[in-house]
């Protein structure tokens, strides 16, 4: 399945990661991540079970949810997080267990766990 986005009819935009958010594929996930977030206070990622994410991709994942935050929108995801997403949080290092500051004080849901 190829990275797309949809609206549903609450206004919602689901972003679908397809089989990978990386380097090759990082500035159509930019694009389609900006463009959700300049039409919709809500954006969703739906992931793939087996999507691989690297570096690029999770920094986008990052930068487009601080975006979403301070702009009082989300930019969330739908069902668990991939095995692909846990691996390169716990492979950097990034887990999160404290508030963050762009999550309204609560557990990143990122690198936290916590949704």
């Amino acid at each position: 399945m190829l990275l797309n986005s949809s609206v549903r009819e609450n206004g919602v935009i689901i972003i679908t990661s397809g089989d990978r958010l990386t380097i090759e594929n990082a500035s159509d996930f930019l694009r389609l991540s900006r463009e959700a977030l300049e039409t919709s206070n809500n954006v969703v990622i739906e992931f793939e079970p087996e999507v691989k994410i690297d570096i690029t991709g999770l920094q986008i994942i990052y930068a487009a949810c601080k975006s979403a935050a301070a702009s009082g929108k989300t930019f969330s995801y739908h069902g668990p997080q991939p095995q692909g997403l846990i691996d390169i949080i716990t492979a950097g290092g990034t887990e999160r267990l404290t508030a963050c500051k762009h999550n309204n004080g609560s557990t990143c849901i990122w690198f936290g766990g916590a949704k």
